[in-house]
């Protein structure tokens, strides 16, 4: 990996990307858009998002490679994809801390390079961005420090477009955002520190969010979220 550092025009760039996110066709698990654009501001070959069921053996990979966009399906049933699946398990978790690790692999002469961006799981959902490069340089620094600046504001476009998908969309950005922090197992005392606001103040978005979503819990509510990838 050769040094390099992140420049402003990168950051705009970026911030670009994320804000004009769009998708390709409707039962896409992410913005396509995103993806697409990513693998020209970091030259790739391919980049995909992947998201993980572990806990049932299951995902979803949504892939862009050449401009065009491929959807495969991971169940239990093949086991190829049994085998990804175990693999996977619990890898955000376990490595979210460190963001973004490269690599690069030699084969039979053939020198393929890769980025891979953990985001912070959702539930039993692992997530993740991998970006591959078939020939030419490894992935700089600058590049993985790029993904390290996208990786929150990737997780969470992951969320609004799991919203639109399961026609939860009718929730404020910011009943989302503590209704996120509900499922990665805060309690309302810890959402109130990390945003900044009053316990009660979070109490009584999640009433609302309650009330839009038609649940009457906690629970019930990141059931409603987690019920789908």
């Amino acid at each position: 990996m050769t040094d390099s550092c992140v420049h402003e025009d990168d950051v705009i760039r970026l911030l670009e990307i994320l804000d004009h996110a769009h998708v390709w066709e409707p039962d896409d698990i992410f913005y396509t858009s995103v993806l697409a654009e990513l693998a020209e501001l970091m030259p790739a070959d391919e980049v995909a998002f992947q998201v993980t069921a572990w806990l049932r053996l299951s995902g979803v990979v949504l892939q862009v490679a050449g401009g065009r966009r491929t959807v495969m399906v991971l169940t239990g049933a093949d086991p190829d994809d049994l085998v990804l699946c175990r693999a996977c398990a619990g890898l955000s978790e376990q490595f979210g801390s460190h963001g973004v690790t490269a690599h690069t692999e030699v084969s039979r002469g053939r020198r393929t390079s890769g980025v891979l961006g953990f985001l912070a799981p959702v539930g039993e959902l692992d997530r993740r961005v991998l970006l591959h490069r078939h020939s030419g340089p490894a992935f700089s620094t600058r590049e993985v420090d790029l993904l390290r600046l996208a990786r929150p504001h990737l997780a969470e476009l992951h969320l609004r477009r799991r919203a639109e998908l399961h026609g939860l969309s009718s929730l404020t950005p910011r009943q989302w955002e503590i209704l996120h922090l509900v499922a990665m197992g805060a309690t309302n005392l810890q959402i109130a520190h990390r945003l900044l606001i009053s316990e009660g103040t979070v109490r009584k978005h999640l009433e609302h969010a309650y009330a839009r979503l038609g649940v009457v819990s906690r629970t019930e509510a990141v059931a409603t979220l987690l019920g789908q990838l």
